[in-house]
């Protein structure tokens, strides 16, 4: 009976043989000792050959003489020739008793129950294959399992053979992250090449390392050349591992945020979230990084257009590539130019200009523009099929792929066109080259002469849109957030005329949202818009129409805050186009000492040229720390006639005292010289005087090379330049260029000073041609040869909070 108590259990038997001799029970033929019905050998050996059977002799005393007539001693159904414990009775040999066949009983006698050679102790088989012999190629592992068919990890290395990497590796060893990192079954310190599994070896056949990362983490897929996955590597070194890092390369010394993002451009945005990532300097950005100047200009409805500087509605024609509707394709980052070709009745056409050398034209142009070919003749699909293979002809590869979905043929005669474009058409006294900016205003091109040949050149074309573009952040600054504006002109016409002597006056409240000592920069926009919004035209009557015709000084004063009646002080200088219109925006920040909070100036517009004025004044603080509060006036320019050092003529000394609160001290020149054809130097328009400061052992000089480039203006439009005006404006000038703002030069003299207990600064202002005294060819003191110079130092001091 077998009993199992709270469990499973499994049924065995086993077999033992009890032999019971009762002596004298019966005939014993052969006299051994052994009954004859109980004996195996009944008429064996026996009396007759003096033996009689004994546990010595016959030991399992079953009447044969075990030396001589029992072949199965101890009668366990295992040959003596078989029986590997011929002594050991009681038991026959069964499978369940004797796995092995060996005549061994299991329970008690044989330690290798399946003959394997593996001790049962050792066996992870013990009742396991038969017929074999554990060896190194049998059983690498010596665990009494046959590799063949019964061991399924055959290093015993705590995988199995299908996943072991090593099937018959190192053996007697214990597998984990220390001795085997990627678990693949070989042992790291003798059998892995490649501990961590990431396709670099650890080492290379010198043993120098390979793998500078020998543990990187399991199934990494952005492992380097040197074994490191993201987790353990700092490309970029700035504190935060690469599979958190989402900016990578972020430049050395920039603080990061958690995810290893620094403020790139320094608009407090850290370049995760930041989808202006090149913000300009002195802007305001949103929660996303960007600046007003960076965000795309909504569309505006419209639905009439009568002239230029208008809301131009929206168009549709067909292309050669599909049709195109302005306002499904507004982007409000791009500007446009429609160029058509025309001839009339006489046969004389614009074709030259039209089909321009299209390469030298289009590299010149803006990234964000958009090219309109098209045609007012019968011919004009064919026309632009021409201009098409022309462009392409003129265009490398790589330009064709970068143009192609910004250059557009129009497949209709342009006499056809509709909507907002066919109301530019018939509202420009140019139709045949316009435009369209980033603010959706219509636009008209200019003259097209090269001074500087003496011939049209169709290529100044490619001007306008830069001007544009040059014109948006101009434009759009008064929408910067961090921008308060105060008008000074607000659309306001100003009468001129020839010569000098006109001037339009104005009264403006400095109330601002914050105390005006809180504000470190000062800008001015101004816009000379001119009659009718249009360039200088001839009417059939031959009388003028339009804009002004020649360049002038304009000039903006701001009256003396005790009696407005004065108004010489000049805080803003310009020089007016020739025949067209005109926008600035210019730093004067240095004259933030002639204003004071909340207080009410009166202003002074004097220029010849007529038009409708608008000038703004932006105030702004980024966190300079300083402001200009004071300033003394230093000297004035002159006649640049041999005359202009002449100490009885002008002042060009001074003694100044420098405020013990000033933190910076500045000189502030605005000069421009005026005066064309009166000597071989051609002074003080066309040549180079320079001006001379000078402290003690310190010197300092503004200079004019612009003078010596004939097209220095012309190079100037992506600057605030007005291109393509009605008169000599691509050349040079001193200080100035036709159409454009007159800027301020500024040089930092702190270290020149002495503030201190003597306080005794003096200064030495000279006014030189080619580095000394100049001398006209035609004698001194003839005058015509002005530079108008108006010069301050100028002291700074903390700005309040």
């Amino acid at each position: 009976t077998t009993h199992a108590i709270c469990g499973q259990f499994n049924q065995l038997s086993d077999t033992f043989v009890t032999q019971i001799v009762i002596e004298g029970a019966g005939q014993d033929e052969d006299g051994d000792g052994i009954p004859t019905v109980d004996d195996a050998c009944p008429q064996g050996i026996g009396k007759a050959e003096g033996w009689v059977s004994n546990e010595a002799t016959d030991g399992d005393r079953d009447g044969c003489k075990d030396s001589s007539e029992d072949n199965d001693d101890d009668n366990d159904g295992i040959t003596d020739a078989l029986d590997l414990c011929p002594g050991s009775y009681g038991w026959v040999s069964t499978p369940s008793a004797d796995y092995d066949s060996d005549g061994c009983h299991d329970t008690d006698e044989d330690s290798d129950d399946d003959g394997d050679g593996v001790l049962d102790v050792d066996d992870l088989c013990p009742v396991g294959q038969l017929g074999w012999s554990s060896n190194d190629y049998s059983d690498w592992d010596s665990d009494g399992c046959s590799d063949l068919d019964e061991d399924d990890n055959d290093d015993n290395d705590d995988f199995d053979d299908l996943s072991d990497q090593c099937p018959k590796g190192s053996i007697l060893w214990q597998t984990n992250s220390t001795t085997d990192w990627d678990q693949d079954g070989c042992k790291d310190s003798t059998e892995d090449d490649d501990d961590d599994n990431d396709g670099v070896n650890d080492v290379n056949s010198t043993g120098a390392p390979l793998d500078l990362c020998p543990q990187t983490p399991l199934n990494s897929t952005t492992v380097n050349d040197v074994g490191c996955s993201a987790v353990q590597r700092d490309t970029d070194q700035d504190g935060i591992n690469d599979s958190l890092d989402q900016c990578e390369g972020t430049p050395a010394g920039l603080t990061v945020n958690t995810v290893g993002c620094a403020d790139l451009d320094g608009d407090g945005v850290f370049a995760n979230v930041d989808l202006c990532p090149e913000s300009p300097e002195r802007w305001t950005v949103d929660a996303v990084g960007c600046a007003v100047v960076q965000v795309p200009v909504n569309w505006t409805s419209a639905s009439t257009l009568n002239g230029p500087m208008q809301t131009v509605p929206n168009f549709s024609f067909p292309t050669l590539s599909g049709t195109y509707n302005f306002q499904n394709e507004w982007t409000g980052d791009d500007v446009y130019m429609f160029m058509f070709k025309y001839t009339d009745s006489s046969g004389s056409s614009n074709s030259a200009t039209w089909g321009q050398n299209p390469g030298k034209f289009i590299r010149n142009l803006p990234e964000n523009m958009h090219v309109f070919y098209g045609s007012f003749d019968n011919s004009y699909h064919n026309d632009v099929i021409q201009q098409r293979n022309s462009v392409l002809a003129g265009l490398t590869t790589s330009e064709e792929t970068k143009w192609e979905s910004r250059i557009h043929y129009i497949d209709v005669d342009a006499s056809n066109l509709g909507g907002g474009l066919g109301s530019m058409i018939s509202s420009f006294n140019n139709p045949f080259f316009m435009g369209i900016d980033r603010f959706q205003l219509s636009r008209e091109t200019g003259s097209l002469y090269a001074w500087t040949t003496q011939s049209n050149d169709p290529y100044h074309l490619s001007h306008e849109p830069n001007q544009w573009v040059a014109e948006f952040p101009v434009k759009i600054r008064e929408q910067d957030p961090g921008v308060h504006a105060i008008d000074i002109l607000d659309f306001q016409r100003h009468t001129g005329g020839w010569g000098g002597g006109f001037s339009s006056f104005a009264n403006s409240t400095f109330d601002l949202p914050n105390d005006l000592s809180t504000y470190d920069t000062l800008e001015v926009y101004h816009e000379h818009a001119c009659y009718e919004r249009k360039n200088r035209y001839q009417n059939s009557d031959q009388s003028y129409g339009g804009c002004h015709e020649w360049d002038y000084l304009a000039n903006l004063y701001i009256c003396d805050s005790n009696d407005s009646s004065k108004c010489s002080t000049e805080i803003m200088r310009w020089i007016t186009t020739y025949g067209r219109e005109g926008q600035w925006l210019t730093d004067i920040s240095p004259y933030l000492f002639m204003l004071d909070d909340g207080e009410e100036r009166r202003f002074k517009y004097g220029g010849a040229n007529k038009g409708d004025l608008t000038v703004t004044f932006l105030f702004s603080n980024w966190g300079s720390g300083e402001r200009a509060i004071d300033a003394t006036y230093a000297f004035s320019g002159g006649q640049f006639d041999g005359t202009y050092n002449n100490e009885s003529l002008y002042n060009r000394q001074l003694n100044f005292t420098t405020p013990s609160w000033a933190t910076k001290v500045e000189i502030v020149a605005t000069i421009t010289g005026h005066g064309f054809g009166k000597d071989n130097a051609n002074c003080a328009e066309f040549c180079d005087h320079q001006h001379y400061y000078t402290m003690g052992s310190n010197q300092i000089y503004e200079w004019h090379p612009i003078v010596y480039n004939n097209e220095g203006c012309e190079n100037e439009v992506r600057n605030g330049v007005v291109a393509n005006q009605f008169g000599s404006w691509p050349f040079g000038r001193a200080g100035w260029c036709a159409g454009q703002d007159v800027k301020q030069w500024t040089y930092d003299i702190t270290d020149w000073v002495d503030n201190g207990t003597d306080n005794n600064n003096h200064m030495v202002y000279r006014g030189y041609y080619n580095g000394q005294e100049y001398v006209p060819s035609d004698g001194v003191g003839n005058g015509q040869r002005n530079i108008r110079a108006v010069i301050w130092v100028v002291y700074y001091g903390p700005t309040t909070s």
